[in-house]
């Protein structure tokens, strides 16, 4: 199953494979720690890492926006990894998919890594700290805000899974009381292994689909 529709704060929300939420009653999509040009930083500093990251994941976001039609874009900080300079071979091809995209308001929760580069060259709207979008808070670091249950990202939340005798390390969606984190949309991003807890609801993204996770 590649969607799987939940409830958080009283709004039903669509969880996406692509390690994407849609928002239906908002027309919103959210995504968090792309990490656009990470490649490239690793290549500048002599690791070996295959080029074609950005493309593919622009292509995802393409898909997903051909999928939902959404009215809005917003990413939950850390669009980008590092430093670029305008002749980045990433920075322009982010900016000319953000012009095939003109019609969709695209926001940026700035994030820790968004400070190596100005985001809003790309034609995408910055904002600081976090938003009020009720009943929710989009933010980048998972804390509790009083003003709304707080969508977040930072962390790459991800899960070991069983098969047998086999263990799989997964990229996970998260839910806690006043707190949801999403899994890093980035091709070349790690996980931070969360734990399974009374109360937490936790859906692992693997290649088939949307697995919800039980407690142990």
């Amino acid at each position: 199953m590649m969607t799987r529709d939940i409830e958080v704060a009283g709004e039903r929300l669509t969880l996406h494979a692509q390690r994407a939420i849609h928002w239906a009653a908002t027309r919103t999509l959210l995504v968090s720690d792309l990490h656009l040009g990470k490649g490239a930083v690793f290549r500048r500093a002599g690791i070996a890492v295959p080029s074609g990251d950005t493309e593919g994941d622009l292509a995802r976001l393409d898909a997903l926006i051909a999928e939902f039609a959404p009215e809005r874009l917003t990413v939950l900080g850390d669009l980008v990894h590092g430093a670029a300079t305008e002749r980045s071979a990433w920075v322009e091809r982010v900016r000319a998919w953000r012009q095939r995209h003109a019609d969709v308001a695209i926001e940026l929760i700035a994030g820790n890594h968004d400070r190596h580069f100005d985001v809003a060259s790309l034609g995408i709207l910055v904002r600081p700290g976090k938003v009020s979008a009720p009943p929710f808070v989009f933010a980048h670091h998972p804390e509790k805000h009083t003003e709304g249950y707080t969508l977040s990202g930072h962390v790459h939340p991800g899960v070991t899974v069983r098969d047998g005798w086999r263990r799989h390390r997964l990229p996970a969606f998260v839910f806690d009381r006043d707190v949801g984190m999403l899994p890093a949309f980035g091709t070349l991003t790690g996980l931070h292994d969360v734990e399974r807890a009374s109360g937490r609801r936790i859906v692992a993204v693997t290649p088939a689909g949307l697995l919800p996770v039980t407690e142990r």
